[in-house]
């Protein structure tokens, strides 16, 4: 099976998952960098294990240093172009000083991703605020 459609399948699989900060079991808690991170895993078993740093909820309000891009390039994620992301890249968010949430697309309007204010994970369309908030766009290494 494809790469990027493998990505997608196990994000999918997460879909329901209760919002829960830093962690990352499937069906249990989960929230947007663990997410990601568990997708990662999951899909490419060579990456295990992704660690990530310890952040705060609120950390990119007051911090400038990008962890989210780091923890993403941290398992050799390539940055893209925003107009050459496609199902299965990782999207990144800007709220606050600095790229703090992230999510994986799903196809060219949709994407899924941990969501503190509804609780669990969840998928939403690529428009409005959260269109407004693209930050940037890595697809996952060897793809």
């Amino acid at each position: 099976m494809e790469n990027r459609l493998r990505i997608v399948l196990e994000a999918m699989e997460w879909v329901g998952t209760p919002y829960h900060h830093q962690a990352r079991v499937k069906g249990v808690g989960v929230d947007c960098a663990q997410l990601v991170a568990g997708v990662a895993e999951n899909v490419f078993p060579r990456l295990k294990p992704i660690n990530t740093p310890v952040y705060s909820v609120e950390w990119h309000m007051h911090n400038r240093e990008e962890k989210m891009c780091d923890l993403i390039e941290s398992f050799k994620c390539q940055r893209i172009e925003l107009e050459d992301m496609i199902a299965g890249d990782i999207l990144t968010f800007q709220f606050g000083r600095v790229q703090s949430h992230m999510g994986i697309l799903i196809n060219d309007g949709q994407f899924i991703h941990a969501r503190l204010d509804v609780g669990k994970v969840v998928i939403n369309q690529l428009s409005g605020m959260w269109l407004e908030h693209l930050g940037r766009a890595y697809k996952f290494p060897g793809l």
